[in-house]
């Protein structure tokens, strides 16, 4: 008896549609990429009970044919891909034909659509076939209306969120169509409100201001690299704007909106020293690239994607977004509203290492302030006092500005051990007596897979995971802390370089020997201090992302004693 049957055409349909579309936003997604592919200049988006009673996508562009419009739906039915080799140079959003026959699978279906000099055509899909077609009156372009998506998979609809987060995942995946188009307008309507609109102009900033709002282009940086045939354009919205999530860090490829860890951390990266711990930036980061040097034929949905160096892209796009924020005048944060919320004690959160090490290094201010190159960044100040012994206080005719002595020196401190680090090498020193290090034995299972890693560092192990050597900077009561940390660092990112372990070794250096709180300082020690902030290529934050200093207005004192109404 035969075990083995060919599925058909429906059931295979259907279990294609478990990756394609996973919910509302998926089915927009899917079907405006289809619109943008047919060269739209206008794509309308219409959902009602946050898409699962029904969604429709007008577009303008080419539109179908009669004799195509029932080729599309069948599965791997494509105009885009021909031949093997189309596969290595796509340049279209759509190339792989399951999205349209799996939707179908799982929905109802009306499709209308009209090509240039020929009557407009429909076709009706139910259960997976059709059930009716005829002509239609219908301008170029195509119109599709997806009705009663998982009505034939109801388990499907268990594994969606509530309906806020449905909503906002169509908000989001609007968005994110729209900023990698300014060239297309678009237009989201939810239960026949209008919720988001863009316009067309090709204007980058128009765009920004119609998806998050004017206040974020205040202060926004803009740059423009060409490496290796790769340019990359961004817009890096100010650090004062952050989110709890990475959501809002945007990277397009030649037009395609994709997730890449490796870039997402590279943008977190260049905005390290300006974030507060788990806060995350908004930027926008469009790369262009020879296709063949891609690969996102990976999944179904499209989203992620492989580049032939990955590594180099990381550390180019960290290096240009790093460059662009530390070379640039920010505006001072006005935390004003803040302070009148209810008051919260915050706790430092750190994720330096707390360490002690086996050289001091002079911090003779002399070493710290070069008279000639004090930077614009800050505004000249007139010194006024000091609050609560740990806030200086200064004025000018913008208002009163706050500065944190301990954030101050710690960030001037931060910036000096980099560059004593910058060209520092890997020196091992030798135990005379071996260690037996205090870990579980799911630590000493990490050691031994990625013992490579804790070599290059240093530490070598002898057979029964006694630690044998170090690297010189460290004192061998820190070494389990240290090694540690690399075990969490590496579970989580599969990988540590040596400048992120000298990045947190500096930044635990500047916090232990800054000036700390409730610390009285001489004139001549707050002079000093103010120079090398100002000294520094980011005076505006500690290493940890705490503002250095704020600015209270005059027009805000002036409300606060009622002399403006």
């Amino acid at each position: 008896m035969n075990k083995i049957k060919v599925m058909n055409d429906r059931l295979a349909n259907m279990i294609a549609a478990g990756e394609v579309v996973e919910r509302p936003a998926s089915i927009i997604k899917e079907l405006v990429e289809n619109s943008i592919d047919a060269n739209s200049k206008s794509i309308v988006i219409k959902a009602y009970n946050n898409g699962l009673k029904e969604i429709t996508v007008i577009d303008d562009g080419v539109g179908i044919s009669k004799e195509d419009l029932k080729l599309a739906f069948l599965r791997h039915a494509t105009s885009k891909i021909k031949e093997e080799i189309d596969l290595e140079r796509i340049n279209t959003l759509g190339f792989r034909g399951e999205a349209l026959a799996a939707i179908v699978a799982v929905s109802n279906v009306l499709i209308k659509s009209r090509v240039s000099e020929e009557n407009g055509n429909f076709i009706v899909f139910d259960n997976g076939k059709i059930v009716d077609e005829g002509i239609v009156s219908l301008n170029i372009g195509t119109e599709i209306t997806v009705k009663n998506l998982f009505y034939n998979t109801p388990a499907r609809l268990k594994y969606l969120k509530s309906e806020y987060t449905e909503r906002m995942l169509i908000i989001e995946t609007f968005d994110k169509l729209a900023l990698s188009n300014p060239n297309i307008r678009f237009k989201l309507l939810i239960d026949d409100k209008l919720v988001k609109e863009t316009y067309g102009t090709n204007d980058v900033f128009n765009l920004i201001d119609n998806i998050y709002g004017s206040q974020v282009l205040k202060d926004i940086k803009v740059i423009d690299e060409t490496f290796s045939n790769i340019n990359v354009k961004g817009y890096l919205v100010s650090p004062k704007f952050t989110r709890p999530k990475r959501n809002d860090i945007s990277i397009f490829v030649n037009g395609r909106y994709v997730k890449n860890f490796q870039l997402t951390n590279a943008v977190i990266d260049g905005y390290s020293n300006f974030l507060m711990t788990k806060r995350y930036p908004v930027a926008l980061i469009f790369i262009k690239i020879d296709p063949y040097l891609l690969d996102v034929n990976i999944h179904p949905q499209k989203l992620e994607i492989k580049f032939a160096n990955d590594s180099m892209l990381k550390y180019q796009l960290e290096l240009i977004i790093k460059n662009a924020l530390n070379n640039s005048v920010h505006e001072i944060p006005n935390n004003f509203k803040v302070l009148e919320k209810k008051h919260e004690q915050l706790e430092e959160q750190y994720t330096a290492f707390p360490l002690e090490f086996n050289y001091e290094l002079k911090t003779n201010n002399s070493l710290l302030i070069n008279e000639e190159n004090i930077n614009k960044k800050l505004p000249d100040l007139e010194y006024v006092g000091v609050l609560s012994g740990t806030y200086l206080l200064f004025q000018n005719e913008d208002g009163l500005f706050l500065v944190d002595q301990h954030a101050a020196e710690e960030r001037v401190n931060y910036e000096y051990y980099l560059k004593f680090y910058d060209n520092y090498e890997i020196i091992v020193e030798e135990m005379l007596i071996s260690k037996e290090l205090d870990l579980l034995p799911s630590d000493f299972s990490v050691i031994d897979k990625y013992l490579e890693i804790f070599n290059k560092f240093g530490f070598y192990f002898d057979k029964n995971n006694h630690l044998l050597s170090h690297p010189s900077f460290l004192l061998e009561k820190d070494l389990e802390l240290v090694i540690t940390n690399m075990i969490f660092l590496i579970e989580n990112n599969k990988e540590i370089s040596f400048k992120v372990l000298l990045d947190d070794v500096a930044k635990s250096k500047s916090c232990k020997g800054s000036i700390k709180a409730n610390h009285k300082l001489s004139r001549i020690e707050i002079d000093n201090l103010m120079k090398r902030l100002r000294n520094a290529s980011n005076p505006y934050t500690c290493p940890h992302g705490r503002p250095t200093i704020i600015n209270i207005t005059n027009y805000q004192i002036e409300r606060m004693f009622k002399r403006i109404v």
